[in-house]
């Protein structure tokens, strides 16, 4: 299951509703219920954009590459007008 997808209220539903495993399951079940706790204590659900550093960083990352590539494609475009 994708914990992305789920709605607020399917979180609040796994928060509440501890899940039952079998021992050899135990460690890939505990991971899940971390996450699940991770998910409420962050409000992070499928109805809301989750802001956080990192997503801060990623849009910042996205804007330099963006700029160096319209920043080379103008030099390209000056070095061709000059070659001609």
């Amino acid at each position: 299951m994708w914990l992305v997808n789920c709605s607020k209220k399917d979180i609040d539903y796994l928060i509440y509703n501890k899940i039952v495993y079998e021992k050899p399951e135990k460690v890939q079940a505990q991971q899940y219920h971390k996450l699940v706790n991770l998910c409420y204590a962050k409000d992070i659900n499928s109805g809301r954009y989750w802001k956080s550093k990192f997503r801060d960083l990623e849009i910042d990352e996205f804007l330099k590459r963006y700029k160096r590539s319209q920043r080379f494609k103008e030099i390209s475009d000056i070095v061709a007008k000059l070659g001609r």
